[in-house]
């Protein structure tokens, strides 16, 4: 089974210790208090965030899961000042570009080779308007090491489901097995394997440099500290190389 295609149904409810509201809060205070930026948001899931960006602009989502962009869609499909279609974080394409492109919550870090996260700072580079700002964030090999091999076990409403994890130095892989109550009570078993890779700031800033981008800022997770080699989340800032 491919990523997030059952695991979309339960996404929201597994990630809950995700702080939405403290991602908003680190881009509001990187972007300025505005509300009318033309946004572009990268592998945007579910729509949580893409939920709060409509406060500061117009946003057009992006994600290669068909399954969690129905997840978006429940969401945001009263929302005006939202738009979201299925692309691929390397080779997307739009007929604009905007003041603020984000890609939160280790998105990046599914892309499995320094190709493709090149690829993907290519496009970025291409829909940027002079001046705007690339946002984006990557769990670090700090993260996956501490996970380990992690076992968990949750037995919620709704589903049971166990995570497997396994970290050997350079890809995080996780096998999850979920157990989704069905409307009859009996339980549907699904099986997906996910995999994130490790990119350090070294690799980043090339990729950036090679794409005509620059990093100007690497923050511990969504503070305004300097990223540091304990640091589980490094937050970028980057904008156009001129």
């Amino acid at each position: 089974m491919s990523e997030y295609e059952a695991f979309s149904l339960i996404y929201d409810a597994v990630m809950a210790n995700y702080d939405y509201d403290e991602a908003f809060r680190w881009v509001k205070q990187v972007a300025g208090e505005r509300d009318r930026l033309d946004i572009l948001e990268m592998a945007m899931g579910t729509g949580k965030l893409t939920e709060k960006l409509t406060a500061m602009g117009t946003v057009v989502g992006f994600d290669r899961s068909e399954e969690m962009l129905m997840q978006a869609y429940r969401r945001l499909y009263k929302n005006p000042r939202a738009k979201w279609t299925k692309m691929d974080l390397r080779n997307f394409s739009f007929g604009k570009s905007f003041d603020l492109i984000l890609c939160l919550c280790d998105g990046l870090n599914y892309l499995p080779d320094e190709a493709d996260l090149l690829a993907c700072f290519k496009q970025v580079r291409a829909h940027l308007k002079t001046g705007g700002r690339f946002l984006f964030d990557l769990n670090t090999a700090a993260r996956f090491r501490e996970y380990g091999d992690l076992k968990e076990i949750r037995d919620e409403e709704g589903y049971f489901l166990t995570w497997e994890n396994h970290f050997d130095g350079a890809v995080n892989r996780y096998v999850i097995t979920a157990f989704l109550e069905e409307e009859d009570g009996s339980y549907e078993r699904f099986d997906e394997i996910h995999e994130e890779y490790v990119y350090n700031e070294k690799t980043v800033e090339k990729c950036l440099r090679e794409a005509g981008l620059k990093a100007l800022a690497a923050y511990d997770g969504y503070s305004f500290s300097p990223a540091t080699p304990q640091s589980k989340r490094i937050s970028f800032v980057a904008g156009i190389d001129e």
